[in-house]
């Protein structure tokens, strides 16, 4: 019995040195390698390493070279069982002002191993909040919105490709 609870602290010890010794920064540096292969670039970002977690500032997001959204702030932390990234003050190109409003408060993403083939994500910004489920298994995603009085008056016609549902939310379901 000693020798299991001297394995399993000792594992734990393994693990937590793993992700506080682990070189954050030039792994976002290759995953933004990976990106840039589908046409998604990153740049002019400050990537800082904190023990657990790494953190960016000031991210302009730009797809197929044209420029997309700017993030002020983002946080990743990647621990063994639990995945979570924070997103704040994502601001949308101006591209997208004719679907819905711009300025996006805060985006948080979650992946746990206790659910393994399910990635969730909710978000609050001026179009309201959302909430989605990306389930890899089955390669759909889907999105619950509930609109804001701004997305429900000046958006109205992008309210309208999506789903009504009778507590007055709206949905996307998409398989791809």
């Amino acid at each position: 019995m000693v020798r299991l609870l001297y394995f399993v602290a000792y594992s734990l010890f393994f693990i937590f040195a793993l992700l506080f010794f682990i070189p954050k920064v030039s792994l976002y540096h290759q995953l933004e390698k990976e990106l840039q292969k589908q046409k998604l670039v990153f740049s002019n970002e400050e990537a800082i390493d904190k023990p657990f977690a790494l953190t960016l500032h000031d991210i302009d997001v730009s797809y197929d070279s044209i420029e997309s959204a700017k993030v002020q702030n983002a946080e990743i932390a990647l621990f063994v069982f639990f995945n979570h990234i924070n997103i704040e003050n994502i601001e949308l190109s101006d591209m997208a002002a004719s679907f819905l409003p711009l300025k996006i408060e805060s985006l948080d993403i979650k992946y746990t191993l206790l659910n393994p083939l399910k990635i969730f994500g909710s978000s609050r910004g001026e179009f309201g909040e959302a909430s989605a489920t990306l389930n890899i298994l089955d390669r759909n995603i889907s999105v619950i919105v509930v609109p804001s009085e701004l997305m429900k008056k000046n958006y109205a016609k992008t309210l309208r490709t999506l789903k009504k549902n009778a507590e007055g939310s709206y949905e996307y379901a998409k398989t791809f």
